[in-house]
């Protein structure tokens, strides 16, 4: 019915993306040599927020991750998928 030229089908579920964003989350912090409560004192989100966001419980809105990667440097792209060539 409709011709979603632009639709991409992506290689991993939400959930995939879900666990690999905690996985570089908790990551990020510790190569940062942050334990929770100092990027919490950093980022003045509270350390039980950034807890949850780690044990999956919790998922940040963009302005909660944007204050608690802004203080290190970093901030969130939205970057576009590139389209794998079909074997036609």
């Amino acid at each position: 019915m409709y011709d979603y030229v632009n639709f991409i089908k992506v290689d991993k579920t939400p959930e995939e993306l879900n666990k690999d964003f905690i996985k570089n989350f908790i990551s990020f912090r510790k190569e940062n040599n942050l334990t929770q409560e100092l990027l919490g004192v950093y980022s003045h989100v509270n350390r039980v927020k950034i807890a949850r966001i780690e044990s999956g419980m919790h998922s940040p809105t963009i302005k909660n991750l944007l204050d608690i990667i802004g203080p290190l440097g970093y901030t969130v792209k939205i970057v576009k998928v590139k389209k794998k060539p079909t074997n036609n």
